[in-house]
């Protein structure tokens, strides 16, 4: 393998004006010539707005086939081996595979493993896109909640509706090669190399019909409205599986069900499958007005057509508790009333490619380690035990249901308000369709969880004056992430003891968010041997 040198390229700056691409103006300012690049990303994309003439800066990697020495050039070390490396076309795998979610990680690893001969069945407990966002609009307007299709579940998974962030801290061989699946659908290539791409979820849905229509041409099977009711084990070998009163043989069940799907959960603990308590967080959904966060991470005179819509990301420690962070912050973007259960309430914000919308909002939450989870059961007189962060989860969400007073309406207080321990009716606009019920949120958060938020307002609002006075708190923010992970072989990426049975993904507390989650799919078809 021929040698290749790594650079990491500090203060390239660009007018936000500047459309040509930043890595060609890299190449041209420090002289390096294009044929020498190997690959080139971006880990750092900022909007530099202190100064009356805005700025944007870049932060980027650089491998070549030969040296350079150049100012503002940091040389890099060789990265170390992945261990995922070592094991491609490790795993025998039978030629029918089922995967069970069509999220990014399903369908991603569905792709992939049909790309290398296994006949391959996707099934998905919601209905396909159309049907979904049909469904989505009615519930917007005040329909009844359908429990199999909703914002939630359905072709795509949860990332259908959501910012459409493809953000992570990783950007190893897997990562790249799920953002190679999207371009190769149709989406911009700069995906592959951007710090922080967003689509939307105008352009995830595309992609998603993209992705399908790529799987069904690899002579992939679809099956819509079939959720995984059971399966059956014989020899420690996976032998069947029942899919919507369906029972057929299976000998490779891979799951990829996303964390949301609680009954599944709980029949596959039924079964036999191990689960382990992992951390998450919880709070609501935080929104203020797109204009005053434009205004303070931009300055007054920023043109927002040109730089966009301003984005944060906040995070407060204190001496004595988890502290907060914003998490998933969606400029111009809506608050959504993301459940599957119509006792059950929990937001999540959306966005479109656009980012035109009134409003921001963002995760704002508080840590949850086991330490909280079991002072909780214990003052709730419930047992401590592998289920409790569920339990804790559901419990929250019923409250903040009935708090609202039923018909999705969720609970909402101004920042200032809950600072101060009253309600008022004076609830500003809000994105939140299903209407907001003027409440006290520190009768439904757990007290960790109220007071460490308190200590946060007062630390975000000065480094973004207004956080507090422009602030509507809209509960609850429960699903950040499972609260559950799945056991698995290293190697194999089998559940022990279950042959033929591969847990991947949110569901099975591997990844978080659309990029990891597909990355973690796409992690046992580079395992799997090729069949062609």
């Amino acid at each position: 393998m021929k040698k290749t040198f790594r650079y990491r390229l500090h203060g390239l700056a660009m007018d936000p004006r500047d459309t040509s691409d930043p890595v060609e103006k890299a190449l041209r300012d420090w002289r390096i010539d294009p044929r020498a690049l190997v690959q080139a990303t971006i880990t750092r994309e900022s909007v530099d707005a202190r100064k009356s003439k805005p700025v944007k800066r870049f932060t980027l990697e650089l491998v070549t086939d030969r040296p350079f020495h150049r100012h503002m050039l940091e040389p890099l070390g060789e990265p170390k081996p992945e261990p995922d490396d070592l094991l491609i076309g490790s795993l025998a795998l039978p030629e029918r595979v089922h995967v069970v979610g069509s999220g990014p990680c399903g369908i991603a690893c569905a792709i992939a493993l049909a790309e290398k001969g296994y006949r391959v069945v996707l099934h998905e407990r919601g209905a396909d896109l159309a049907t979904r966002s049909l469904a989505a609009r009615r519930f917007i307007k005040g329909a009844d909640l359908d429990p199999e299709t909703n914002f939630l579940f359905g072709e795509g998974g949860a990332g259908t509706f959501t910012d459409g962030k493809l953000t992570t801290r990783t950007r190893n061989r897997l990562v790249q090669a799920a953002l190679k699946q999207w371009v190769d659908v149709g989406e911009d290539p700069s995906i592959q190399w951007r710090a922080k791409p967003h689509l939307g979820t105008d352009r995830m849905r595309v992609l998603v019909a993209g992705l399908r229509k790529r799987f069904e041409s690899l002579g992939g099977e679809f099956r819509f409205l079939s959720r995984l009711e059971d399966f059956e084990v014989r020899s420690g070998k996976v032998a069947s599986a029942t899919f919507s009163g369906k029972t057929e043989s299976v000998e490779a069940l891979v799951l990829a069900i996303g964390h949301s799907a609680r009954d599944t959960l709980e029949m596959l603990a039924a079964r036999g499958v191990g689960f382990e308590a992992k951390d998450f967080a919880v709070g609501v959904r935080i929104e203020h007005p797109q204009e005053m966060i434009d205004r303070r991470q931009y300055g007054p005179k920023a043109d927002t057509d040109l730089l966009g819509a301003a984005e944060y990301f906040l995070s407060c420690r204190t001496p004595d508790g988890p502290g907060a962070h914003s998490f998933c912050m969606c400029p111009g973007g809506e608050v959504l009333p993301t459940t599957t259960d119509s006792r059950e309430l929990a937001t999540n914000g959306m966005s479109f490619r656009a980012r035109a919308g009134r409003w921001a909002n963002s995760g704002f939450v508080v840590p949850v380690h086991r330490q909280e989870l079991a002072a909780w059961a214990a003052g709730n007189g419930v047992a401590d035990d592998v289920w409790t962060g569920v339990n804790f989860q559901r419990k929250l969400e019923r409250d903040a249901y009935a708090l609202g007073g039923g018909g999705f309406r969720a609970p909402a207080q101004r920042a200032s308000d809950f600072l101060e321990g009253k309600v008022g009716q004076d609830l500003p606009e809000s994105s939140y369709a299903r209407g907001l019920a003027p409440s006290d949120l520190a009768t439904l958060l757990p007290e960790f969880v109220s007071s460490e938020l308190a200590k946060a307002l007062v630390d975000f609002d000065r480094k973004i004056p207004g956080f507090i006075r422009h602030g509507l708190m809209i509960a609850p923010e429960t699903r950040t992430s499972s609260p559950l992970r799945v056991p698995r072989e290293a190697t194999t990426l089998a559940v022990p003891g279950i042959e033929g049975l591969y847990a991947l993904g949110e569901g099975a507390g591997w990844s978080g968010g659309i990029v990891t989650s597909a990355a973690d799919g796409l992690r046992l078809a580079d395992r799997a041997v090729p069949r062609t």
